[in-house]
């Protein structure tokens, strides 16, 4: 049991570490193209050019990507230290839910996830750890 809560753990940290990878990722693709919608030479070069607010709709859609998927990531991060320690077990089911939004790797971790921590061993080891405190 306090195997697979470390395995889980793990699990947790290097998702999140991706999840947060990937939000930086599509940050900059996203800023880029934004501001290539917006460059002059693209406007000169271009044989029709898209509408004015297209390059400041793709800065923001790529900002407000950029900070869900970070809030994610560094959410998972944290359930990840949570699970070592055997605490916060409902904010690690709550993560796990909001993984399971992702194919196929956030649901397996997602559905792992609930899988372990609905376990009656490990429900009473949260338990020993909250009467500890």
């Amino acid at each position: 049991m306090k195997n697979n809560l470390s395995t889980l753990s793990i699990l947790h940290y290097v998702y999140g570490g991706l999840i947060c990878l990937i939000g930086a990722a599509v940050l900059v693709l996203l800023l880029t193209l934004g501001n290539l919608f917006q460059s002059d030479w693209f406007l000169q070069n271009a044989e029709e050019a898209p509408p004015a607010f297209v390059g400041a709709l793709m800065t923001a859609i790529g900002w407000a990507v950029f900070v869900f998927l970070e809030a994610k990531g560094i959410a998972n991060i944290i359930s990840g230290n949570l699970l070592a320690k055997a605490r916060g077990r409902i904010f690690s089911q709550i993560v796990a839910g909001l993984d399971c939004l992702n194919i196929p790797f956030g649901i397996a971790l997602g559905i792992f996830t609930f899988v372990e921590l609905n376990k009656d061993e490990v429900k009473q080891l949260y338990a020993a750890q909250g009467a500890a405190v």
